[in-house]
């Protein structure tokens, strides 16, 4: 195997491995604040996952920009609801986040044609470490930002910035699917824990 795909092998290891890190430190998370916060925490679940039009907003606006709100505390949200409901709620997430990064891809095009824009979004965003990495590992930053906790709007917006083929983007963005569904088997299988 030559050094550049031990590289990339090893890069996607590490985000891997902080992507579970990540999703055990949410779950403890979710576990103290419903310990000791319990009235909060329902009715913020409440609030959200009562209205499944309202959450899909809430997640859209997330996924635009940069996940601010994690999609498996949107899963844990919905957890409330029988089987079929959350089968429905993941697979919509799943949707909303592809759609979300595609947008994000097509903003990145617009931006790619506009030098003053570029720049202040490669300072601001920091879009030049991620620019990097792209060199690096090429379309395989599509696939780990899907899979792991990398931020999925911004590669999508630099991915564009590179006036990358579409179809190829959507190929790759598409291994999102894997997340949402690895992610909601387990999620799923922790209801009564949290």
């Amino acid at each position: 195997m030559d050094n550049s795909k031990r590289e990339f092998y090893s890069f996607f290891s590490k985000n891997i491995i902080k992507g579970a890190i990540y999703l055990i430190v949410l779950i403890g998370l979710l576990i103290l604040f419903k310990s000791y916060f319990k009235s909060q925490y329902d009715t913020i679940e409440h609030a959200v996952s009562d209205s499944y039009y309202l959450m899909f907003f809430i997640f859209l606006i997330s996924e635009i920009f940069v996940g601010i709100l994690p999609p498996e505390l949107f899963m844990f949200w919905s957890l409330d609801d029988p089987w079929h409901y959350y089968i429905t709620a993941v697979s919509t997430m799943t949707l909303v986040s592809l759609f979300a990064g595609w947008l994000n891809y097509r903003l990145g095009r617009v931006l790619g044609k506009k030098e003053f824009f570029l720049n202040i979004f490669q300072k601001r965003l920091k879009l030049k470490k991620y620019q990097q990495k792209y060199d690096q590992y090429g379309s395989g930053l599509i696939i780990v930002s899907a899979l792991t906790p990398l931020p999925f709007a911004l590669i999508s917006m630099l991915t564009g910035t590179l006036m990358y083929p579409q179809k190829k983007y959507l190929l790759f963005a598409s291994f999102r699917i894997i997340r949402f569904v690895v992610y909601g088997i387990i999620v799923w299988n922790l209801d009564g824990v949290i």
